[in-house]
Formats: structure tokens, C-alpha cells, sequence
């Protein structure tokens, strides 16, 4: 049987307002387990606090109330870059580095980068649906969409548990994302490997499919074991996102 691998309890998280204005609410008593293997789609308006919910789960935040647990233990007992190695962020707009793609791979932790060989890399753009004739493409000269498959690839190097993706498909256009949500359903199938995908495109939602939380105002509105509880929404703030009447 899976194991919980995440866990939310009651996390909030306030940011401060500057010059003496008041702060602002961002997350509010969310609370939501994920086990290992699953797919987690988060899926709202904007400003629900999607992208900082990764930001927690990944240790650039830590809760002003609750807690995030992983394994069972919480977050903030662990060293920050031991879980970012385990619990891997990937960006809405990928970093390149200069250089190759080789060069790119190699952009790990020390002690990481010194036990990779070339069929480590090779590997990890097989993984990504990239040939090995990548290694030596200038990173800068790719397209949006292999960037953001050899920054996954780069994530990948270090063999995370849960891979965080941040609107994957957003700068993309549909023939590459379509490539994208393939790739990292590949990796959920095959490999285990548990996905947090944040995403504004119902498209994505359904195709990736998996559980669904919906996320608006800092609250989780709707945890459901699949995303098909979209297609015949009840609660009022689903209905006006699904309406466009919401950002």
C-alpha cells in the first residue's frame, strides 16, 4: 500500500505588509496528504497561494502555523538542501546556464556532480524524451520546450521523491506541451516518481489526471481523488473559475 510521503496540517503563511500596511493572508489552514506515486493536481485562481504552497513543500517558506510533514517528520527538521534534492522545484521559466547541455547537467551539488558519468546524462535525457546528440547543443540556442525538458533532466540528476512543477506548459507552445505532460507522465508511471503539478490550464489538469486540489483565497476549496469532480463542479468559486469569471 503507498505510504504518505507529504503531508499539509493546517499550514498558514502571512506575508507583511511594508511601512507599517497590513500583512496579507496567503495560506490559510491548509491541510491535504499526498502518497508516494500519486499525481497532485493544484489548480486555481490567481493569487490563491498555488505557487507558494511549492515554495513550502519545497522549504523556500516555512509556515507561520502548522506544519508540513515528509516521511512523517516535519520540514523544518530537515536541512534545507537535503530536501530540495529530495523534493525537486521546477520553474515556470527554466534556467539555462552557459554553455552545453553537458555543462547544464553538470550544474549539481559538489558532491553530486562528481559521481555523474556520461551514462548518467545520457539517462537523464532518455528520461525526458531528449536523444544523447543534446549533450553537446548549445543550452541557450534550444527551444522553450527542450529547456524545459533539460532543466527536469537536471532535477532528475538527483533523483528526487516528489518532483514540484510550477505551470510547466505555460510558456510553451501546444506541440510541446504536449511532450511535456507525456515526459513527466512517463516518469510517474514508470519510475514512481510523485508529482505536485500547479497549473491554470484545464487542458494540462485533464490530461495529466490524477487528484485535484483546488486552491482560492489561501483555502483548499476541493480535494478530490480525481480531476473529473471539475466536470460537474458544485461549490460557487469552481463554477466561476471554470466560467472565466475568476483570473
Amino acid at each position: 500500500m503507498p505510504v504518505v510521503i507529504l503531508e499539509c496540517r493546517g499550514v498558514s503563511l502571512h506575508y507583511q505588509g511594508g511601512d507599517g500596511a497590513a500583512g496579507r493572508e496567503v495560506l490559510r489552514g491548509v491541510s491535504f496528504t499526498l502518497k508516494a506515486g500519486e499525481r497532485l493536481n493544484v489548480v486555481g485562481p490567481s493569487g490563491g497561494g498555488k505557487s507558494t504552497l511549492l515554495r513550502l513543500l519545497n522549504r523556500f517558506e516555512d509556515p507561520d502555523q502548522g506544519k508540513v510533514l515528509f516521511h512523517g517528520k516535519d520540514l523544518r527538521t530537515y536541512d534545507p538542501l537535503e530536501i530540495r534534492r529530495r523534493i525537486a522545484l521546477t520553474l515556470q521559466t527554466p534556467v539555462m546556464f552557459d554553455g552545453t547541455v553537458r555543462d547544464n547537467l553538470l550544474r549539481r551539488p559538489r558532491e553530486r556532480r562528481a559521481a555523474l558519468t556520461e551514462a548518467d546524462l545520457r539517462g537523464a535525457l532518455e528520461d525526458v524524451a531528449l536523444d544523447a546528440t543534446f549533450l553537446d547543443r548549445v543550452a541557450g540556442e534550444l527551444s522553450g520546450g527542450e529547456k524545459q525538458r533539460v532543466a527536469m533532466a537536471r532535477v532528475l540528476l538527483m533523483r528526487p521523491e516528489v518532483l514540484l512543477l510550477d505551470e510547466p506548459t505555460s510558456a510553451l507552445d501546444p506541440v510541446a506541451a504536449g511532450h511535456l505532460i507525456e515526459t513527466v507522465t512517463t516518469l510517474n508511471q514508470e519510475k514512481g516518481l510523485t508529482l505536485v503539478v500547479v497549473s491554470h490550464d484545464l487542458n494540462v489538469v485533464r490530461r495529466l489526471s490524477g487528484r485535484l486540489l483546488f486552491l482560492a483565497g489561501g483555502e483548499v476549496i476541493v480535494d478530490a481523488e480525481t480531476c473529473a469532480s471539475l466536470e460537474h463542479p458544485t461549490h460557487p468559486a469552481v463554477r466561476d473559475f471554470l466560467a472565466g469569471s475568476l483570473p
